[in-house]
């Protein structure tokens, strides 16, 4: 276990249990840290948290192997879940190689894996993708999305719309 309170990578913190705050560069190898919660500000404003039962840190890269994610995109209100992801802190990049639930308002988005870039705000998934909202379901292969949450399914589309 690593005991540090807090990491700082780049405008990125990684806050432990204490919530105290750290402001160096800190370069992890090969280790593992329990609880962990990422949190994106800018200019104080809270933009999105990640939070994971454990971050593997995979030896001589700068990806932490994540456990039992949670992501809240603050802006869009959505809550994404996974069992596992990977989280790249050189380019914060977020992905899964398995299935993601996100909620928002008023859907729910069901996806075989995704990769989402959290500093364009772009998410995408080569794999199968279900949307379901207040009266209908959309159904396909291969999606992208922007922050203005625009959404673009690609291939075998099938939208079913109830009264």
């Amino acid at each position: 276990m690593i005991g540090l309170s807090v990491l700082l990578f780049s405008s990125l913190f990684l806050m432990l249990r204490t919530g105290k705050e750290f402001t160096g560069d800190v370069k992890i190898t090969g280790s593992f840290i329990d609880d962990i919660r990422i949190i994106q500000k800018k200019n104080g404003s809270l933009i999105w948290t990640l939070t994971a039962n454990k971050a593997n840190f995979i030896e001589g890269e700068d990806i932490a192997e994540l456990s039992d994610v949670n992501m809240t995109l603050e802006k869009n209100g959505v809550v994404l879940h996974a069992t596992k992801g990977f989280y790249t802190v050189s380019n914060r990049m977020f992905s899964t190689k398995n299935i993601v639930n996100a909620e928002g308002k008023d859907y729910r988005i069901t996806a075989d894996s995704v990769d989402y870039d959290i500093s364009s705000g772009r998410m995408k998934t080569e794999g199968r993708i279900t949307v379901e909202g207040k009266g209908f379901t959309v159904e396909g292969k291969g999606m992208d999305a922007d922050t203005a949450q625009k959404v673009r399914i690609f291939n075998d589309v099938k939208a079913t719309f109830n009264k």
